[in-house]
């Protein structure tokens, strides 16, 4: 019994390559030693984001909601306390204005806000963020750079070097020595290597040999970075590392889906051929049809395909060999209930967003998803948020900007702080205030920074003392004391004592005789 042959080819799409055949170039190679490799691709790092459907949105609402809201100067005492000497508000005052004008004018092409914005975004997307501080000519800080993070290398820590802080003792800020190890910082681009300094260094450096030089000519002094990283190491760490592997992972997913609705479905028909083969020319045809399938243009194209027969011998009745051809038979079957419907792995998207968004901390609400939530669960995770991730993250940084800043603008009254959003209702503060007025519990000016919130200004305490108690007992102490006067009339002697109790009973019989008529 003789066996027929099965053979099956597949035609498919000549898809391009899915493997990279670019040349990743390390700038720095070959200068490592001093200068510090990173644990990973900054370059890399630096364009994950625009892989990833959810992780830009993270890092925009980490900048927007540490340096959004923008600065606000603060007094580090009670400016209204009754012990405070009017020497000490005044040079408050100063302080004040002199800390908003270097706010103001720490960037003249942008806001401070704005700059410290970028660093904070590349310190979500690196893991490292760099500033670079100016001073002016009395060696002050008085300017401030965004400085990309991807073209900046750490260098190895310095010898120790005897610094001066300054640190507050009984309330007073006095200067002391500590000694302290500063790093130095590269960066290279287009071929041109630039050194920096850590912001507090007192040394000169040269920015173009990388070596401390008290002899350096001005111009080529270094400045100085100030380092915002993600963890303790020498360079941070992006949080959301460990979610690598998924965020390509959903980014290959969602390829697969771009590439199901432009090239049609993965092998949508089995053509059989039975008692025949298909011909070069319909086989060529064929793979041109899968090749040019794509796009709405050939959405109605017809396909016609030919298959030849086997050709077989037979003998006839007179002994002559006649040549057969047996019958062919084209079969296209369907395989539509064998292929994915519309998307696939919906669901490990959706898990690759969660689980990235864990790693900021995040609720959907602050990514834009937040069709799931009402006013009290939406109030609910903002309040959560901003108590347990942006604002340990402002106080953070302004606490470290105050520590730099502060004691070379010699300012020890007055301190920065990152405003953040209000989460107050002032109808519901009225709401909650009012049994504690009626009951006399609220001095006017308690009330006085509400009122401000509800009309949008800043209203400002009333200096008089009557207002720092509540309305009831200034109204009490206003009205007259009828014994006032029969004790000033005891003071003067009894005459007039006793000529006040006979105008008093005077008046109560004019009274009772004028309700008798």
């Amino acid at each position: 019994m003789s066996k027929g042959n099965v053979r099956a080819r597949v035609v498919k799409v000549q898809a391009p390559s899915s493997q990279t055949k670019q040349i990743y170039v390390d700038e720095f190679s070959g200068m490592y030693g001093d200068i510090i490799s990173p644990p990973y691709n900054l370059k890399e790092l630096k364009k994950v984001s625009e892989h990833s459907t959810i992780l830009q949105q993270c890092m925009e609402a980490y900048k927007t909601n540490i340096v959004g809201f923008g600065f606000q100067p603060e007094y580090t005492f009670d400016y209204n306390g009754e012990d405070v000497q009017e020497d000490i508000r005044q040079q408050a005052d100063s302080e004040w204005v002199r800390l908003e004008e270097f706010v103001q004018y720490l960037n003249f092409d942008d806001s401070a806000e704005a700059v410290l914005g970028h660093a904070i975004e590349d310190r979500e997307a690196t893991g490292n963020g760099f500033v670079e501080i100016i001073r002016d000519g009395r060696g002050l800080p008085a300017g401030i750079e965004y400085a990309d993070a991807q073209f900046i290398r750490v260098c190895q820590k310095t010898v120790p070097e005897q610094v001066t802080v300054v640190v507050l003792e009984g309330g007073k800020p006095t200067p002391t020595t500590r000694w302290r190890r500063f790093r130095k910082y590269a960066q290279q681009i287009n071929g041109q290597t630039v050194y920096f300094k850590e912001y507090g260094d007192p040394r000169i450096l040269n920015l173009k040999t990388g070596k401390f030089d008290d002899s350096t000519p001005e111009h080529l002094q270094a400045t100085e970075f100030i380092h915002l990283k993600v963890g303790s190491g020498t360079y941070g760490v992006p949080r959301w590392i460990g979610h690598l592997v998924h965020l390509y992972g959903a980014r290959k997913a969602e390829e697969l889906n771009f590439l199901y609705f432009k090239q049609g479905r993965h092998t949508p028909a089995a053509v059989t051929v039975e008692n025949g083969l298909l011909s070069e020319d319909s086989y060529d045809a064929l793979q041109e049809y899968m090749n040019d399938i794509e796009g709405v243009e050939n959405a109605h194209k017809f396909l016609v395909i030919e298959a030849e027969g086997h050709a077989t011998e037979s003998t006839s009745t007179d002994g002559r060999e006649d040549e057969k051809i047996t019958p062919v038979k084209v079969q296209i079957k369907s395989l539509a209930d064998m292929l994915q419907q519309d998307a696939l792995f919906l669901e490990y998207d959706e898990k690759s967003r969660n689980k990235l968004r864990s790693a900021f901390r995040l609720p959907p609400l602050y990514t834009g998803e937040s069709q799931d939530y009402n006013k009290a669960t939406s109030d609910t995770a903002r309040k959560i948020t901003e108590e347990q991730v942006f604002q340990p993250q402002r106080e953070g940084l302004a606490r470290r900007l105050n520590t730099l800043f502060m004691p070379d603008l010699e300012l020890s009254k007055v301190r920065l702080k990152l405003d953040g959003p209000d989460f107050h209702d002032p109808l519901e503060i009225a709401t909650v205030l009012a049994p504690y007025i009626t009951a006399g519990a609220v001095s006017p000016n308690d009330l006085r920074d509400s009122a401000g919130e509800v009309l949008g200004k800043t209203l400002e305490e009333w200096p008089e003392e009557i207002y720092n108690r509540p309305l009831s007992q200034a109204q009490a102490s206003q009205q007259p004391n009828p014994l006032e006067g029969i004790l000033k009339a005891d003071k003067n002697g009894e005459s007039e004592l006793v000529s006040l109790l006979k105008d008093m009973r005077d008046v109560l019989e004019g009274l009772t005789n004028g309700k008798s008529e």
